[in-house]
């Protein structure tokens, strides 16, 4: 385990680190040491320099906090002898269990692990952990929506000052407001003065929308370094995959040297799509770490007369208002937001004016509103490349997505069409010369609408600053920079490495059976109705209930059943192995409904291809949270049962799913099992 002066220690002076930033840099290992198991943990610098003058032993002592009793600490002022070092032009270098490590680099820590059962070791829950990492969680649990984001915007704020710098938030509401999360977001960061460049997601934690329990929380990321967001639509997802992410980057994710990868799933988008995005991420960067969650469906409330707004999308005939139809790169894709232009709260929203004396201004693409009109920015060149540099016009102004075009040099824009909008502006980047001709063939390129004279320069554009009670968002239990996600997936990219196990918190009891009958269910959900046992062909459930009564259950709650995932070899882990499903039902003929829209949504192949089943049971409670005992951090679940007995501190977030690798050499998958833990800690 290393730790580099560059990537955890931003507070430097004279050229060498101070005592107590060693001993913050000590905590971090000690905390990854008890996780592990062990008792010892010996400190030495890798290179001596002067980037690595450490305090005398007592200056450390001074600041070592008493919470690890039990871990044995030894510090060495000297690099260890052992080591080959070869001398550079610029910088000294060692090798270390194969890799170069630059000078800058200032200890490593060795760990003695104690004995642990191996039964225990394989019950631990799902761990990420990112060792640069502070992480805060602030709660509010006042039961007014207003006064809890008041509270937790105070005590944020609080928090921010003392510390490193803020690299990602996370805002956590409980299901009874999940309808309010984008507002919840645009508030809380208004209140607090949150950083334009730093990434906050929100989500919804589950339960049910009319339940009066769960706060609201955030939690803070610091010291991790830049942290860097992105969205992948549903079309990206069906372009990524494996073969091409080898040579090419992922669509929709920003390429570069990741460590890390935190991923927020939409539960509409099909688990094969979210597949596609998960074998190309491990393809492109193998040695990145991936988890994350899919969030729960919104149950929303009171909220029947806006579902139409919710789901609103642009017609496909008669309109150029998708980017397929466009020649300009601007338009509709799936997932944007949607908003109404003229609504009472962007009116009274504040504004922003930016002159332009060249084209193009630097917008990448506007889509449009409920109706096709007014124009909001989606994706824009996020700074100046170089001094003078045309498309980093709008960043250098203060233009940031989510802002919604209100004026035009003095001229109410808010009701025109979005078609006119667009050659008033005039806003065209570097185009792809595909997409030009792409736009002219079909009832596109016969288009005989009379275009708009383009605004003369200079140009004054007012923008509306995101309301988000003026965008439809109820439906989606998923934000970003206070924006509602549909539709595609939300990620987060650390530049920080991280370290992750995952495993269930259910085991599997009784034989693997082999299965005679499987389909969609009409009423919903995937049924397996019979199954073979001991040579005879019998109801699945009949079966199950055997087999429980033989492991001496009790209860059928929380059985889940299990799908093999195609293409696994025998030394994979079970987690990797199995596809598990809860229990959604008993079809009149006795066979078991699983929460799953079948094989080839999923991504585990036909849905006529199911040969075999295994059934699972809950984990004991007492174990549910075996494997986050060395510090708090960022916990998923797919039931707040496998939350319980979290170290304090931890952030937890009931999910439809965990996304996140059983081991270094297995993949990534989507997990929908009905207990499983991740955590995310410092």
């Amino acid at each position: 385990f290393c730790v580099s002066r560059r990537s955890s220690c931003p507070q430097r002076q004279s050229g060498f680190i101070l005592p107590r930033l060693i001993c913050s840099l000590l905590c971090s290992g000690a905390h990854f040491a008890e996780s592990m198991g062990c008792t010892a943990l010996v400190a030495l610098p890798l290179v001596e320099s002067h980037h690595t003058k450490w305090g005398s032993a007592a200056s450390v002592a001074t600041g070592w906090p008493s919470a690890f009793p039990h871990l044995s600490v030894a510090i060495s002022g000297k690099p260890p002898q052992v080591h080959s070092y070869c001398q550079g032009q610029q910088q000294k270098q060692l090798q270390w269990r194969g890799c170069s490590i630059a000078a800058g680099t200032v200890m490593t820590t060795v760990f003695v692990r104690r004995s642990v059962p191996t039964s225990r070791r394989r019950q631990r829950a799902c761990r990420l952990a990112l060792h640069a990492l502070q992480w805060n969680v602030i709660e509010s649990a006042k039961a007014d929506l207003d006064e809890a984001t008041a509270e937790l915007a105070s005590a944020a704020s609080a928090a921010v000052e003392v510390g490193p710098a803020v690299d990602f938030g996370l805002l956590v509401v409980p299901a009874r407001w999940a309808g309010d999360l984008a507002a919840t977001s645009q508030k809380l960061r208004k209140s607090m003065s949150w950083p334009t460049d730093v990434p906050l997601v929100g989500v919804q934690s589950g339960g049910d929308a009319g339940d009066s329990e769960g706060s609201l929380r955030l939690g803070l990321a610091r010291g991790g370094g830049k942290a860097i967001s992105f969205f992948v639509s549903k079309e990206q997802q069906s372009e990524a995959g494996a073969g091409l992410a080898k040579e090419n980057p992922v669509p929709g994710v920003p390429d570069g040297k990741h460590g890390s990868f935190v991923l927020f799933a939409d539960p509409k988008v099909p688990g094969s799509l979210t597949k596609n995005l998960l074998e190309a991420l491990d393809s492109r960067y193998p040695s990145a770490t991936k988890a994350g969650m899919m969030v729960l469906p919104v149950k929303s409330i009171g909220r029947d007369d806006a579902a139409e707004e919710d789901e609103w999308e642009p017609p496909k005939e008669a309109r150029k208002l998708r980017v397929r139809d466009r020649s300009d790169g601007h338009g509709w894709l799936r997932g944007d937001p949607v908003f109404t232009s003229t609504s009472e709260s962007l009116a009274s929203a504040d504004t922003l004016e930016a002159e332009f004396k060249r084209r193009p201004f630097g917008v990448k693409r506007y889509t449009p509103g409920i109706g096709g009109k007014g124009a909001m920015v989606m994706d824009m060149q996020d700074k100046e490349r170089y001094k003078g540099d045309a498309m980093g016009q709008a960043a250098t102004k203060g233009v940031r997505p989510g802002m919604v075009l209100k004026a035009v040099s003095g001229r109410d824009v808010r009701d025109w069409a979005f078609e006119d909008l667009m050659d008033l502006v005039s806003d065209q980047g570097i185009m792809d010369p595909d997409s030009k001709s792409a736009a002219s063939w079909g009832k596109g390129g016969k288009e005989t609408r009379q275009p708009v004279p383009q605004a003369e320069l200079p140009v004054s554009l007012e923008y509306m600053l995101f309301a988000s009670d003026g965008v439809g968002g109820g439906k989606a239990g998923l934000c970003l920079n206070d924006m509602p996600r549909k539709d595609g997936t939300v990620g987060i990219a650390f530049p920080a490495p991280s370290f992750s196990t995952l495993d269930f918190a259910c085991t599997p009891f009784g034989p693997q059976l082999e299965v005679m009958q499987s389909g969609k269910n009409p009423d919903g959900g995937f049924a397996v109705h019979s199954v073979k046992v001991n040579g005879k062909e019998m109801p699945a459930a009949a079966a199950l209930k055997g087999y429980a009564k033989a492991a001496g259950l009790q209860s059928m709650t929380g059985i889940s059943v299990g799908v093999v995932r195609p293409q696994v070899s025998e030394a994979t882990s079970i987690a990797s192995k199995w596809a598990v499903f809860p229990m959604m039902g008993v079809t009149k003929e006795g066979g078991l409904v699983l929460r799953c829209k079948g094989l080839a949504a999923e991504g585990l192949g036909a849905d006529a291809d199911l040969k075999s089943l295994q059934f699972f049971k809950p984990r004991a409670e007492e174990g549910a949270a075996e494997g986050c005992k060395g510090g708090s951090g960022l916990a998923f679940a797919t039931t707040a049962h496998a939350l319980r007995g979290v170290p304090a501190g931890t952030l937890g977030v009931v999910a439809a799913a965990v996304i996140g690798a059983a081991g270094d050499a297995e993949p990534t998958v989507l997990h929908r099992q009905a207990a499983t833990f991740l955590s995310f800690s410092d």
